[in-house]
Formats: C-alpha cells, sequence, structure tokens
C-alpha cells in the first residue's frame, strides 16, 4: 500500500446482523461521536444511507463487518456515489475476514476506528487501489453484485459445509476456511461416481472466446493479487483484471494440485489434466448450480452470469 495524502471525511456502515456487534462488543464508542453513522436493515437502505453519506461528502466509509458486508457496500456504491466511489477501510468483525487479511484492517472496534481516524487526519493512510469483481445476471432485474472473490462447484461445497457443521460450532475465521477446505477435498476424494466428484455443468468463456462446455469441478474468479492462508491457485497469461480457474471434473491428481496452489505455481502436468488459468476482461458463464460471492450462496440468472471488473475502488487502512 502506498500513503493516501489529505484528511477524510469519515462514515461508518455497520453489519446490524453481526452478533459481535449484538453483543456488544466492537463500540465504536466516542472515536464515532461526529461521525455519520448507519447500520441498514436491507439493500435499499444500505443505498439511501450511502446517498445521504454522498451529500455529506464522505470520501472514507469505514466498513464494520465481515466479507458480506463490504460485499453489500461495494455493490451499493454505484447507486449512491455514482462513478465517483469513496475509499473503503474495513473494520474487521466478521466470521473469515479475507478481505481484511488480504487489503489491510485497522482492527474491529474503537481503538480501530480512532487508530484510523488519526490516519485520516495525518494524511498517512496507506492506499491501494484495486479493481472490483461484479458479478451480472442477465436475465433478471437484479443489480450487478459487487465483490472481490468468485466461486462455484466445490467452492459452494465448501461454505454450505462451513455453515453447516463450523460456524455453528463457533468455528471461524481463518480455522473455518481451513478447514472447510480440508473437508471439501477429503469428501472429493471419494470413491468413483461420488457427487461432488462428478461437478456441475458449466460453460466458459473468457473474453469472447468459444465457450468451453463440460463438467467442472471447480471454477474460481477475483480481481485480488493474494488470497488468505497463503493460497495462490491462479497462473496463466492474459491481461485483464480478472484471474480465473478451473477444473474439470472428476478432479485429477487432487492433492497434488492442492499442494501446488500452497507453494504459488503449478505442476507442468496440470494444464494438460483439466486444470486451466488465466487473465480475462470478462468471463461469460452458463451454470444452474449456486454459486459464491464473498461468502454468500446466490443463484444465477436464466441466461448465466457475466464476470467484468469495471471499476476500481480505493481501500485504505491505518
Amino acid at each position: 500500500m502506498s500513503p493516501a495524502a489529505g484528511a477524510a471525511r469519515i462514515g461508518v456502515i455497520s453489519n446490524p446482523r453481526s452478533r459481535a456487534l449484538r453483543e456488544g462488543r466492537f463500540a465504536l464508542g466516542a472515536a464515532a461521536a461526529s461521525m455519520p453513522r448507519a447500520a441498514p436493515e436491507s439493500r435499499e437502505a444500505l443505498v439511501e444511507a450511502l446517498a445521504g453519506f454522498a451529500a455529506e461528502e464522505v470520501d472514507l466509509v469505514a466498513v464494520q463487518g465481515g466479507d458480506g458486508t463490504l460485499r453489500e457496500v461495494l455493490t451499493a456504491l454505484p447507486a449512491a456515489y455514482g462513478e465517483r466511489p469513496p475509499a473503503i477501510a474495513v473494520l474487521a468483525t466478521g466470521k473469515t475476514n479475507l478481505a481484511a487479511r488480504v487489503l489491510g484492517s485497522a482492527g474491529p472496534g474503537e481503538a480501530a476506528l480512532a487508530r484510523l481516524r488519526d490516519a485520516a487526519l495525518r494524511g498517512s493512510l496507506r492506499r491501494r487501489l484495486l479493481p472490483v469483481l461484479e458479478v451480472a445476471r442477465p436475465g433478471t432485474e437484479a443489480a450487478p453484485l459487487r465483490g472481490l472473490l468468485f466461486g462455484a462447484g466445490a467452492f459452494t461445497e465448501a461454505k454450505l459445509l462451513a455453515e453447516r457443521s463450523l460456524h455453528r460450532r463457533g468455528v471461524h475465521d481463518r480455522l473455518a476456511v481451513l478447514l472447510a477446505l480440508g473437508g471439501t477435498a477429503l469428501r472429493s476424494l471419494g470413491g468413483r461416481g461420488h457427487p461432488l466428484r462428478e461437478g456441475a455443468p458449466m460453460g466458459i468463456s473468457a473474453d469472447g472466446a468459444a465457450m468451453r462446455e463440460g463438467r467442472r469441478f471447480l471454477l474460481l474468479a477475483t480481481p485480488l493479487d493474494r488470497l488468505m492462508l497463503g493460497l495462490w491457485p491462479f497462473w496463466g497469461e492474459g491481461e485483464g483484471p480478472l484471474r480465473w480457474l478451473e477444473v474439470d471434473a472428476p478432479p485429477s491428481r487432487l492433492p497434488a494440485a492442492l499442494l501446488a496452489a500452497f507453494r504459488g505455481r503449478p505442476w507442468r502436468w496440470m494444464p494438460g489434466a483439466g486444470y486451466r488459468s488465466g487473465r480475462a476482461e470478462r468471463i461469460a458463464l452458463r451454470l444452474e448450480a449456486p454459486f459464491v460471492l464473498d461468502g454468500e450462496v446466490f443463484k444465477p440468472g436464466p441466461e448465466g452470469l457475466l464476470l467484468s471488473a469495471p471499476g476500481r475502488v480505493a481501500f485504505v487502512a491505518p
């Protein structure tokens, strides 16, 4: 990150459904006394709150929540701020906090907000200008979703496993991610014909190339340049802001491929064994199975999905 010059007008968006916040943890106290604040209960209320921030010339929105809260804020920004979005800071209080670990965070509570405020006053905020993933659902009237990490196939199953078996037992953050990924990998090593190994039908086209149809075990896409836990499963050519990975079903030599994701580069045999990766401006998808965007499961539109990254947002941290 590079330092961001000049003071900022800070507004705070909090997640009203956050268990930690409902329990009274991470109260913002005096640090937020003079700041515009909102805890909207719906997407419509969130757009309205952010539009109010824009009218008050808030140019730094502190997001008090997790990856899902950040996704909702990023999704609402175009309607509230148009083509001049504010900077975003993360006050991490979520279950996984991928964004906070990748982008940086002051922390979750009053002391963190005070650090953010003081750094803004000094003009010493660290700043990263990054593309934001946009997921459009053609054939629906729904506004495009915006976020940082898209996944389908086994990634959706790992998310559902975390919700069913880990979060309900109080297992969160990096441990939940690691256990969910490990559990999904073990299940996918089941015998021939296991539903997870058999994948789901998908059609994939990057930057207007011919649509590749087939069953996919896994699909990932992100505009980020690193992930948590040291994982980096992307490689390949291209100049677009979106990094993508697709894995044919059933997956070949999956334990070795997982090791490649931890070492940050593929084995030579992987591209020929159904592991493909690259960079793109736009990715068109045909799929019927649910997908995950920043920790929440969504259904695709009747005409599939269109992934792009048309805008950039500045993420800041003390």
